[in-house]
C-alpha cells in the first residue's frame, strides 16, 4: 500500500512539473505578442515631425487664391482689357485654328501668372466695366467657348494647378453629346470656385439672322436650364461665331444677362456697350512673346 501510494506521489510531482514547463514559455510568449507597442518619445516625436511635414507640404502646393490679392482701385480712365477666346484645348486637326495644344495652353497661363495678371471671373469683369474698377493692375478675362470636353479635361486642370479663372460657355442643347460636356460634368465643374459656366445659347444659333422671338427663346430656354441645373443667377451670353444684330442686347437684357461678348477683335471696353465686347482669338502656334504681344502686354 504505501508503496503504490510512494508512486502516486511521484506520478503526481511530475505531472505538475511537466504542466509548469509547458505553461510558462508558452504563456509568456502569448502575453507579449498581445502587449500594445510603446513608441518611445524620440520615436513618437519623430512619427508625429513626419506627419506634420506631410501635410505642410501638401498645403503649400494649393494654388494662393486670386481674392485675397484683390485690391480695387478706380480708374481715371476707361479700363480696357483683354477676353482671351479658345474653343478646343487639344492637339490640333487638320489645322483648325479653333484648337490649342495643352502644352501652349499651360505655357500661356503661366506667361499671364509670371507678368502679374489677374484673371476675371464674370462678376468681377462686370464690375469692372460697370465702376471702371479692377481689382489688379493687369487683368484678364479667359473664356472658353462650345462646352467642349477636351477644354474641361485639359483646361480646367490647369487653371486650377495655377489658381487662375476660367470661364465655359455651354451650348445647352448639345450637353451630353459625344465631344461636349455632360451634365454631370458640369455640375462637378461647379463645384470649383474658380470656374464658371455660361451660356452660349441651346443650339448655336446664328443669331443675327435669327427672329427676335428665336433668338428670345434660345437665351432664354439656355439661361433657365443653366439656372436650374447648376443653381446659380447665368449672367453672360457668349453669341455663336460672336454674330448679333441691333436687337440682340436688349433681348439679351430682357431674359436676365447682364454682359454679351462678341468674336469682334480687340480689348474689351465700356465704350462697345456691356453686349458687344471684343475679345482677343487665341490660336496654335504662339510662343510666349508672341502671346504677350496679342493681349498687348
Amino acid at each position: 500500500m504505501k508503496k503504490i501510494l510512494g508512486i502516486s506521489l511521484v506520478t503526481l510531482l511530475v505531472a505538475s512539473v511537466m504542466t509548469c514547463l509547458l505553461y510558462f514559455p508558452f504563456g509568456l510568449v502569448k502575453q507579449v505578442d498581445n502587449q500594445p507597442t510603446k513608441l518611445s518619445k524620440q520615436a513618437e516625436n519623430k512619427v508625429v515631425t513626419k506627419g506634420s511635414q506631410s501635410i505642410s507640404t501638401a498645403v503649400s502646393t494649393i494654388p494662393e487664391k486670386q481674392e485675397n490679392q484683390a485690391k480695387w482701385v478706380k480708374s481715371d480712365q476707361p479700363i480696357k482689357f483683354p477676353i482671351l477666346m479658345y474653343h478646343h484645348i487639344a492637339d490640333v486637326v487638320g489645322g483648325n485654328t479653333l484648337f490649342v495644344p495643352a502644352s501652349e495652353f499651360k505655357m500661356e497661363m503661366m506667361a499671364l501668372k509670371k507678368a502679374g495678371y489677374y484673371t476675371l471671373s464674370p462678376d468681377e469683369a462686370l464690375r469692372v466695366l460697370t465702376a471702371n474698377e479692377k481689382p489688379a493692375d493687369k487683368i484678364v478675362w479667359v473664356t472658353f467657348d462650345d462646352g467642349y470636353k477636351n477644354a474641361q479635361q485639359a483646361a480646367a486642370p490647369i487653371l486650377s494647378e495655377l489658381g487662375m479663372k476660367g470661364s465655359f460657355f455651354i451650348i445647352t442643347g448639345m450637353v451630353g453629346n459625344e465631344d461636349k460636356m455632360t451634365q454631370e460634368s458640369l455640375l462637378e465643374m461647379k463645384k470649383n470656385p474658380l470656374i464658371s459656366l455660361e451660356s452660349h445659347t441651346v443650339s448655336h444659333i446664328d443669331l443675327q439672322y435669327a427672329t427676335p422671338n428665336e433668338a428670345s427663346r434660345q437665351l432664354t430656354e439656355s439661361k433657365t436650364y443653366l439656372d436650374q441645373l447648376l443653381h446659380q443667377n447665368t449672367s453672360v451670353i457668349c453669341y455663336p461665331s460672336g454674330r448679333y444684330n441691333d436687337q440682340t442686347g436688349d433681348i439679351a437684357t430682357k431674359a436676365g444677362y447682364q454682359l454679351g461678348l462678341t468674336t469682334q477683335p480687340g480689348l474689351a471696353s465700356r465704350a462697345d456697350g456691356l453686349f458687344a465686347l471684343h475679345r482677343v482669338r487665341v490660336s496654335y502656334g504662339q510662343t510666349e512673346s508672341s502671346f504677350m504681344s496679342l493681349i498687348g502686354n
